[in-house]
C-alpha cells in the first residue's frame, strides 16, 4: 500500500513538469494511459523536473473499511509519513517513463490523466496481491512541488472494498546530499 501511495506521489510530482495541456494523455485512445502515454505528454510541454533534494508529507485524512466498528472511526486520520528523496541529474536525464515507472514495479497505468495551468486530475490503477487498487487524485503542481489529495479505494485483506484518503505535498528542499 505504501508503494502505492507513493507511485501516485512521484506521479504527481511529475505532472507539474507537465505543462499546459488540458487533453488527457491517452494518445492511442484505448482508454489506459500507459505510463509512456504520460511520460510523453509531460515530454511534449517543455517542462522537466528539476534535480535536487525533496520532501514528501503524506497524511491520512480518512479511512473506510467495511465491518470497522464504530470506535475505530478515525483511526489513522492525522497520520503522517514523511520521506527524503534525491532526484539526480541523471535520473532527470533517462527520461519521464523512467521516473514515472520507478517504485510501481511496471504494475501501474492510469484510467485518467490530465492538466490544465498546473491543476491536474487523474486516475492511476495498480495490481495489488489483493486485486487493483483505484486512485483518484488531483491537485497543483509545478517543476518543484505538488501539492494533492486522493482517494484510493482497494480491497482489504477479507474485510471487502474500502477506501482510504490522504493528502500528499512535495517540495524541494535544496541539492542532493554529496556523496
Amino acid at each position: 500500500m505504501k508503494r502505492i501511495i507513493m507511485a501516485a506521489a512521484a506521479a504527481a510530482l511529475i505532472a507539474g513538469c507537465s505543462g499546459g495541456s488540458d487533453a488527457d494523455a491517452d494518445a492511442d485512445a484505448d482508454g489506459k494511459v500507459s505510463m509512456k502515454e504520460a511520460a510523453t505528454q509531460a515530454k511534449a510541454e517543455g517542462m522537466t523536473p528539476e534535480p535536487g533534494q525533496y520532501k514528501a508529507v503524506i497524511t491520512m485524512t480518512g479511512i473506510d473499511i467495511p465491518g470497522m466498528p464504530p470506535e475505530m472511526a478515525g483511526h489513522g486520520a492525522g497520520m503522517t509519513t514523511t520521506t527524503e528523496y534525491c532526484l539526480t541529474p541523471e535520473q532527470v536525464e533517462s527520461g519521464f517513463e523512467d521516473m514515472m515507472k520507478r517504485g510501481q514495479n511496471g504494475e501501474c497505468s492510469y484510467e485518467k490523466f490530465t492538466m490544465k495551468d498546473g491543476a491536474f486530475d487523474g486516475v492511476l490503477v495498480c495490481k495489488t496481491p489483493q486485486g487493483n487498487a483505484r486512485m483518484t487524485m488531483a491537485g497543483t503542481a509545478t517543476p518543484t512541488t505538488s501539492d494533492f489529495t486522493a482517494t484510493m479505494a482497494m480491497n482489504f485483506d477479507g474485510a471487502g472494498e474500502g477506501t482510504m484518503k490522504f493528502a500528499a505535498k512535495h517540495e524541494r528542499v535544496g541539492d542532493c546530499p554529496k556523496k
